[in-house]
C-alpha cells in the first residue's frame, strides 16, 4: 500500500508541477535536472517518500488506541486557520478566507447525520459555488466590478463551505432543541 501512495503522490505532484509552471504560475530557478526544462527532479523522491510516509502514518493510526473527539479535531483546526487568518492579516499579507471556510463546512458536514441530506447538502453547496463562479465571472467580464487582487477560484469555493457549515448549524441546533426536549 506504501508504495502505491508514494507512486500516487509522486505521480500527482508531478502532473500539478508540470501544469503550473507550463502556464507561468510559479517557477523554479534551481535544481540539478529539470523535467520538461521546469521541474526539479528532486520533487518525485520527496513526494513519493512523503506518500509512502502518508501510507504509515494512516496505518498507525489506525492500529493505535488513540481516541480523539472529531468535534474537538474540527475545532482545532478552524482555530488555527482563524488565527492564522488573523495574523496573516495583521502582518498585511495575502490571506484567504477558505482557511477558515473549509475545516467549517466540513464540521457542517458532519453534524448531518443522515447521509441523503449530506448528499444534498453537497450538491446544494457545489451548485452555488459553479452558480456563483459562472455569475462573477460574466459580471466582471461585463466591467461592473473587479476585486483588487482579482478574482481567485477560492472564493466560489468559501460560500459553499460556508453553505455547509450553516446547514450543520441548523442541524446542530435541531439535536441540541430535541435533546432538551
Amino acid at each position: 500500500m506504501s508504495l502505491l501512495s508514494g507512486t500516487l503522490l509522486a505521480v500527482a505532484d508531478l502532473f500539478v508541477e508540470l501544469l503550473g509552471t507550463s502556464m507561468g504560475k510559479w517557477e523554479y530557478v534551481d535544481s540539478v535536472i529539470f523535467l520538461e526544462g521546469r521541474v526539479p527532479v528532486e520533487l518525485v523522491p520527496i513526494f513519493f517518500s512523503l506518500g509512502m510516509l502518508m501510507a504509515f502514518v494512516y496505518e498507525w493510526l489506525n492500529v493505535s488506541e488513540l481516541d480523539i473527539s472529531l468535534s474537538l479535531s474540527l475545532n482545532i483546526i478552524i482555530l488555527l486557520g482563524v488565527s492564522v487568518y488573523v495574523f496573516r492579516t495583521y502582518n498585511d499579507q495575502p490571506v484567504a478566507l477558505v482557511m477558515i471556510s473549509v475545516p467549517l463546512g466540513v464540521w457542517g458536514l458532519m453534524q448531518i447525520d443522515e447521509m441523503r441530506m449530506r448528499a444534498l447538502s453537497i450538491m446544494f453547496a457545489g451548485f452555488v459555488g459553479v452558480a456563483d463562479y459562472v455569475i462573477e465571472v460574466m459580471i466582471m467580464n461585463s466591467g461592473g466590478y473587479a476585486y483588487s487582487a482579482g478574482f481567485r477560484a477560492e472564493t466560489p469555493l468559501t460560500y459553499s463551505m460556508a453553505i455547509m457549515a450553516i446547514f450543520g448549524v441548523i442541524e446542530w441546533s435541531r439535536k441540541r432543541r430535541v435533546s432538551t426536549s
